[in-house]
């Protein structure tokens, strides 16, 4: 123990030492604090990143001669234009279904409900159990002769099976189930921090219940609103295993196509142009979600 002592002793002293000199050195503070994750990012995101694209521009696996080919093929081939357009339509699609329905389930939760917290985690509760094992739940329910079936014959609603599963439909589904719960949150947030002095002023102005939540909740609110657009847009424009397993061979969305061409086809490079692309449309997004987001900020200042 005695000679433990002077050991933690030096070790403060270092310490305070270090911590001294660091305080009347600002610049050099900021890098020592930014370094480790910096260095995490640049690892982790942009090395892969960068790698992927100079993989994007070669004819063929390294060492290989430079082309654009990869993606005048991407770009020019009719297989390749439908399965992004294809990709598109649906993201659009369960964008906007999955923001109606979850800011109308963030707005009862706020509004109406007395146990919000209690409906709010039962709404993320599907996050505590395998994505795989809720997607084979999905196959299981929407399969010729499934329960959804089943169910719509008993009860005489149709009289034969509609046979949902490896449909464009079923994709739909299954992206709306799995998105729902995670763009609630943000809605939710957005709701519970708006001041709802807002809102009684508005009324006591002569506003309506509408007018109400178009001119005061939903411009208040448009942050949140964009937060989830883009937890929603950006998955689900790369996803995989949804459409591979509930949309089969003949709803096949851009990311299938990349882990088909990195998988089975080994074609890496044209595989890599692919998601080359993929990667420009989330930057895109979040580019537009950042500018959205700055005028959004700018109105609510002026309007305070």
């Amino acid at each position: 123990m005695s000679g433990a002592q002077p050991t933690v002793g030096r070790v403060t002293e270092l310490v305070r030492a270090t911590s001294n000199y660091l305080r009347d050195r600002p610049r050099l503070r900021l890098f020592v604090l930014l370094a480790l994750p910096v260095t995490f990012l640049v690892a982790i995101f942009v090395i892969p990143l960068l790698i992927m694209g100079w993989y994007s521009f070669l004819s063929d696996m390294p060492p290989a001669s430079l082309t654009l080919d990869n993606y005048a093929q991407a770009l020019s081939t009719d297989l390749y234009l439908g399965i992004i357009w294809r990709t598109t339509v649906i993201t659009i699609q369960t964008t906007v279904i999955v923001t109606i329905l979850g800011y109308s389930m963030a707005y009862s939760l706020v509004r109406f409900s007395k146990k919000a917290t209690l409906l709010l985690v039962l709404v993320i509760l599907p996050f505590w159990t395998n994505y795989i094992i809720r997607m084979y739940a999905w196959m299981n329910i929407l399969q010729s002769g499934g329960v959804l079936d089943t169910l719509l014959m008993w009860t005489t609603i149709t009289s034969e099976p509609l046979g949902l599963l490896y449909t464009q439909t079923a994709v739909l589904i299954g992206f709306i189930y799995i998105w729902l719960p995670l763009a609630t949150l943000p809605f939710y947030a957005s709701l519970t921090n708006m001041d709802p002095n807002l809102i009684d002023a508005a009324k006591d102005l002569g506003a309506g219940p509408i007018k109400t939540f178009l001119t005061v909740t939903l411009p208040t609110t448009m942050n949140g609103i964009v937060v989830g657009i883009i937890l929603v847009a950006i998955p689900t424009f790369g996803s995989f295993i949804t459409p591979a397993l509930l949309g089969g061979t003949d709803n096949v969305m851009i990311g299938m196509t990349i882990e088909d061409q990195f998988v089975s086809t080994f074609n890496w490079p044209f595989g890599a142009a692919l998601a080359v692309i993929v990667s420009l449309f989330v930057v895109t997004a979040m580019l537009i979600a950042l500018l959205l987001g700055t005028d959004l900020f700018k109105q609510q200042g002026v309007d305070q």
